[in-house]
């Protein structure tokens, strides 16, 4: 998980509690660790977006499913490659 920090002072901030809203957004509260000068608490919403590269488990299920759907002589083929 990537560091927080504050909007306002741009000190460390500390995840204090997280609510999730759904399955890929959640609420993070933080609080400011610079104390002294700022001391602000705020909510951050963090969501996934997508993947860059597919996890290794879906790319491998991926191809299972297309080699599948292959004529029986395209899949042998495939196999003396």
């Amino acid at each position: 998980m990537a560091r927080v920090t504050c909007p306002n002072c741009e000190a460390k901030a500390t995840i204090t509690s997280r609510e999730k809203q759904s399955a890929h957004v959640v609420n993070l509260y933080c609080s400011c660790t610079n104390t002294k000068e700022c001391g602000a608490t705020f909510r951050i919403t963090q969501s996934f977006d997508h993947f860059l590269n597919p996890p290794c488990k879906t790319t491998a299920q991926l191809a299972a499913s297309l080699i599948k759907n292959l004529p029986r002589e395209e899949q042998l083929e495939l196999i003396g490659l």
